[in-house]
């Protein structure tokens, strides 16, 4: 509602009214509410003291942001649900007949709670109190407000949600011309049918701009084969001409066993226009009596509504109406927030009950709806002659008789805010209304008092195994204190299985508005047995056993273990399952709840155990044999490392699997070949073990010699030189695979203690060296070497000398950089001729006396791989003969000299043009190829120079006559090195003459054409007109009257030939004499003088208008000062070329 979404305690907004521990709220549509819906909230209260979670969704299960939400009696929760249209609750018109997962909220929680929905905007209010399962159920008759004209915010709907799966719902008996909404246009089915889901809904509405949809959906019947919650009303809707205003009005309802044929309503603030009851039959031939008459007012039949005038309101303290019926009936109360027609609501009423509840705990928030506050006013129903509390005190408010019923009376309460709990001690209904107060004109309302339940016979069926309260067990609503009959052993309602006997037991009880005498029939069902708790202690490699055999014999089949076993049954694998509780369930059966047992499991873990490493040692001669394979293993020394830290933990070794499983002949060493070998780690503790195994392997030692001599030639007589050592590795072992360290001792060499490290340039005069030889598997073994000096059998007279050119070979490679590549063939054939016989030697090459000695980074020059000099221009490398026999030293020194000569550094330049003269073709220039560098050169050109020496020899420079390629080869005489050079020659030349002429007519309307003719020359040519301006074509277009020489040059500039002169002569074809500045007179500009040009102007006829001087303002466009007419003018002009007198005639226009 608008102004007011009054919430009477007999029957407003009865959809959230209920205590109840689950809750549904379908969907709601706004017609055009994307415009206007603002913020939404659900609200939790509960008169639980001990606090309890209430989990929010939408219909899909997708949790409402913060849920869940803690309440408890006195600290409810507001939770904001959307604040525009579409939201969870507010739906646009694309999802309108539609089902829809993700809509509407299931509210549910473990103990019972009530849930509030308030919605506000903009002059417009509602509350809506969720019904909880007493609001589910399979058929319903819909009532929203009877309109009389349509508003552009008004329609109606109806929503419902599921609550089991596979529910079929159908809606039918409303008028076959309504239109409901589809997704932009509409549809008009006789009735419809959904299947939904649970959670899902669907939403319904008309517009109120079809007229049938006014009225045509009040009545109509909602059927469904499951239970489903169900809202309806308007969003908007209101009572009088659209202009007056309109508001929410919706409620939730109950199904249709839960209403009745007597009602109490209690009028709001509107006016007569607003304030209505309206009946809906649920079957024919419905009579309706107002307050206590026995005059029918009127017959109804099922789906037909009356509306009841508001003058049947009766009343001085407040005004309530008695409204009765022969048959149920469904009652909405149409009411208003204040006079205006703006605020009119919708409630449903539930019928009269002297089963009500007596306290309402509480009514969250009675004058807010989020941030907002309102005016509110408390509304309650009760017995006459029951004490109201408000929040634990009396009220003042004065009570008013029902017309009809006097054992009742309504009150209307003033000045709460906030958090209201309300009691009394009859049976209650109450409720709240508001208005806008300082938020516009708005108003709401709610109603708290739910559905009251008579009191009947009941069968009970209790548990052996538990004592039982009787009373809650009573079906309806009975007040507690009252007898029981004959009386139970424990002087209260509860029976004891083991001492109170089955049978019939009757509950009597008097109240101020009702009597209860009730009969309660109890039979005993016998429980089930889970058996008796156990524990069990295993290890984790234990075989699978039973959890239901340690329950003992008496236990029941067909529970269940919780947590569940990896088994799926009662078989625990202490390898999957791990330590904890095991509990055995057996299920609720009827009257007995679940039972259950428990079984303790300790999962004692074995010793971990990674993988072990290989046990690895080298042969050894204790056996008196070092190559066969056998050794002794010491197994202590793997214990560390397979323990790991562990403690507790005892570690045997075996030969085999089975004495590792049963722990016997345990070996501590063990004199072996390769073998496997079994280890049992062993928990001291809980004697849980486990078995690992690794393997033993007898790795060889080296094979070798065990004694070598290395042989040194001496650098400089001094008997001591430097000696790569590793040159003895290759005689101890050609083992690729062994490693060699070399020492001054033998006792270092066994340790491995202080090896020599400069082994690669030892420096000695001769001594025993031991060298230990590793293989890869880390086995060793001791050689010895002998180091010997000897004299070298090479001299400075063996010197060789190598030249190279140094030219050209990359970018990265330039000439003339002092570096050149060399072939050491020669030398190499001439130092092994010094020797006798040529005998089995070696050569090498080397950059320093350090890489002789050691025999470390030789280089090599060859035809394939030849060497580059690393020092510019000249550089010494040393020489190193080897004999091949016994890799000794036979002769060493810096015996090899290496020398880059440069090249002829001739540069010829550029590639150029050569001008010509353009009558005789010929042109002259010099070209010169003499180095830059020093020395003696020689020249040979192509084609040949024809300027020579007196000894014939053609000279450096070469004149140029013609275009060409020029090449020369300048050769340095003493080093033989040459260098070659070429240059490409273009010619070319201005023309010999250009020739000019006017190829438009002399007189021409627009504007002239020049052409320009080159003759003679050698070039290609480009043609200029201002001489600035240069292009290819030989045409100038687009010039006005003047005088013009053309220029033409070579695309070379090698020079500028110019034309005769050109003159030009043209005419305007219009002008527009209007004193604007522009073509305001008539005449030809630029005429020569030499052209003594007399110009005369006619009209069409032939008049001589005007005669005009060249060098005059013009024609303005009149004759004798008066204007002529706009049209064409004729003209003539006598003009003098070469001495003869000529004339041009044409036309022009005036243009006004």
């Amino acid at each position: 509602m608008r102004l007011l979404l009054l919430l009477l305690l007999i029957g407003y907004n009865i959809a959230n009214a209920q205590l109840s521990k689950k809750h549904w709220i379908p969907p709601i549509h706004a017609r055009g509410g994307e415009n206007y819906v603002a913020d939404h909230y659900v609200y939790l209260s509960t008169p639980e003291p001990i606090p309890f979670q209430v989990n929010i969704t939408t219909g899909d299960g997708t949790p409402l942001s913060g849920s869940p939400f803690t309440i408890s009696s006195g600290n409810p929760a507001r939770v904001t649900v959307g604040n525009s249209q579409p939201s969870a609750i507010f739906i646009a018109p694309s999802d309108l007949n539609i089902v829809k997962q993700n809509k509407g909220l299931i509210l549910e929680g473990s103990k019972e709670f009530y849930a509030t929905f308030k919605v506000r905007a903009d002059n417009h209010a509602e509350i809506l109190v969720a019904k909880g399962y007493q609001g589910i159920g399979t058929e319903f008759r819909l009532g929203s407000l009877p309109q009389n004209m349509d508003g552009s915010l008004r329609n109606f709907f109806a929503s419902f949600m599921a609550t089991e799966d596979n529910t079929t719902v159908t809606l039918s008996d409303y008028d076959p011309y309504v239109e409901f909404q589809v997704n932009g246009t509409t549809i008009s089915p006789a009735t419809q049918t959904f299947t939904v889901d649970t959670g899902e809904t669907v939403t319904v509405s008309g517009y109120a701009n079809i007229l049938p949809n006014l009225t045509g959906f009040i009545g109509a019947l909602l059927t469904s084969d499951k239970p489903v919650a169900v809202n309806t009303g308007n969003a908007l809707a209101g009572m009088s001409d659209p202009n007056d205003g309109q508001d929410f009005t919706f409620d939730q309802i109950v199904p249709k066993e839960e209403v009745g044929t007597e009602y109490v309503v209690v009028k709001g603030n509107g006016s007569d226009n607003v304030e209505h009851p309206l009946a809906i039959a649920t079957e024919d031939n419905t009579d309706i009596f107002i307050n206590g008459s026995t005059t029918v007012y009127t017959t109804i039949n099922a789906g037909d509504y009356v509306l009841i005038p508001a003058s049947m309101y009766q009343g001085t303290n407040n005004k309530n109406m008695y409204i009765t019926s022969s048959k149920p009936i469904y009652m909405y109360q149409i009411l208003g927030g204040s006079q205006s027609d703006a605020t009119s609501g919708l409630n449903f009423i539930p019928p009269l009950s002297c089963f009500f509840q007596k306290t309402v705990d509480l009514i969250p928030s009675i004058n807010a709806i989020g941030p907002f506050t309102y005016n509110s006013e408390i509304i309650a129903l009760t017995y006459t002659g029951s004490t109201v509390k408000i929040n634990g005190n009396n009220i003042t408010a004065l009570p008013e008789p029902v017309l009809g019923n006097p054992q009742w009376v309504t009150y209307r309460i003033q000045g709460y805010t906030g958090n209201v709990k309300v009691e009394s001690t009859g049976p209650l209904a109450a409720g709240l209304f508001g208005s806008g107060g300082n938020n516009g004109a708005v108003g709401f309302a709610g109603y708290y008092s739910g559905f009251g339940s008579e009191p009947r016979d009941t069968d009970v069926t209790v548990c052996s195994n538990t004592t039982t309260d009787l009373f809650p067990k009573i079906e309806g609503n009975p007040d507690p204190g009252g007898v029981w009959t004959p009386p139970l052993a424990s002087g209260t309602g509860v029976f004891n299985p083991d001492v109170d006997m089955p049978g019939v037991y009757n509950y009597n009880f008097t109240g101020l508005c009702e009597i209860v005498n009730v009969q309660v029939t109890v039979s005993i069902q016998q429980a089930l047995n889970p058996g008796n708790n156990n524990q069990r202690e295993v290890c984790i490699n234990d075989s699978s056993f039973d959890l239901f055999a340690l329950l003992g014999s008496g236990a029941s089949t067909g529970g269940t273990w919780s947590p569940a076993l990896a088994s799926g049954t009662a078989i625990f694998n202490p390898a999957v399952d791990v330590s904890g509780t095991y509990t055995y369930t057996l299920a609720p059966d009827n009257a007995c709840t679940e039972v259950s047992a428990t079984v303790e499991v300790t999962v004692n873990p074995v010793p971990t155990v990674a993988p072990i490493t290989d046990y690895i040692i080298c042969d050894d001669a204790l056996d008196g044999d070092d190559a066969n394979g056998f050794a002794l293993f010491d197994f202590n020394t793997k214990t560390t490392e397979i323990l790991n830290t562990q403690t507790g933990i005892q570690v045997s070794y075996h030969v085999n699997q089975n004495d590792a499983d049963s722990g016997a002949n345990p070996q501590n060493t063990l004199h072996t070949n390769n073998r496997i070998a079994y280890v049992r780690l062993t928990n001291t503790a809980t004697n849980c073990y486990i078995t690992s195994s690794f393997n033993l392997i007898v790795n060889p030692i080296p094979v070798m010699n065990s004694s070598v001599t290395l042989k040194q030639c001496d650098d400089n007589q001094d008997a001591i030189t430097g000696f790569n050592l590793t040159e003895a590795n290759g005689l101890i072992s050609t083992d690729p695979n062994v490693q060699f360290s070399y020492f001054t001792s033998n006792i270092n060499a066994t340790t491995n203690a202080n090896p020599i490290t400069n082994y690669t340039n030892y420096t000695s005069g001769g001594e025993i060296i031991w060298v230990r030889v590793t293989n890869p598997n880390g086995c060793f073994k001791i050689a010895t070497t002998t180091l010997i000096v000897s004299a070298t059998q090479i001299t400075v007279s063996n010197m060789q000398t190598l030249n190279e050119c140094d030219t050209y070979i990359d970018a990265n490679d330039p000439d003339n950089d002092g570096y050149a590549y060399f072939n050491f063939d020669t030398a190499t054939a001439a130092i092994l001729n010094s020797f006798v016989n040529n005998q089995n030697l070696t050569v090498t090459y080397y950059e320093s006396l350090a890489d002789a000695l050691t025999e470390e980074n030789a280089v090599t020059g060859t035809t394939a791989n030849p060497y580059r000099n690393i020092i510019a221009d000249a550089q010494t490398l040393y020489i190193r003969v080897d004999s091949n026999m016994n890799n000794d030293c036979v002769g060493l020194g810096p015996f090899l000299n290496l020398v880059v000569n440069p090249i002829p550094k001739t540069e010829l330049g550029d590639n150029f043009t050569l001008c010509l003269d353009p009558t005789t073709g010929l042109g002259s220039q010099n070209i010169d190829a003499t180095p830059s560098n020093p020395g003696n050169f020689s020249y040979s050109w192509t084609p040949t120079n024809p300027d020579v020496d007196a000894n014939g020899n053609q000279n450096a420079v070469f004149n140029v006559a013609q275009a060409g390629t020029y090449s020369v080869v300048v050769t340095e005489t003493t080093t033989n090195c040459s260098n070659t050079d070429t240059i490409t020659i273009d010619a070319s030349s201005e023309p010999l003459s250009v020739t000019a002429i006017l190829i438009s007519p002399l007189f021409s309307s627009g504007l002239a054409t020049i052409q320009a003719t080159a003759q003679g020359g050698y070039g290609t040519y480009e043609y200029s007109i201002d001489g600035s301006y240069w292009q290819s074509s030989n045409t100038f277009s687009g010039l006005t009257n003047g005088e013009y020489v053309i220029s033409v040059r070579d695309t070379a500039s090698c020079g500028v030939t110019v034309s005769n002169t050109v003159y030009t002569v043209t005419y305007p074809n219009f002008f527009t004499p209007n004193g604007d500045g522009f073509n305001d007179t008539w005449k030809i500009d630029n005429l020569q003088p030499s052209y003594e040009a007399v110009i005369y102007i006619f009209d069409r006829y032939g008049k001589l208008i005007k005669e005009i001087s060249p060098n005059g303002s013009g024609w303005d466009g009149t004759f004798n000062g008066n204007q002529l007419p706009a049209t064409d003018y004729w003209f003539k002009i006598e003009y003098t070329i070469n001495n003869a007198r000529n004339q041009f005639r044409s036309h022009f226009s005036l243009k006004r």
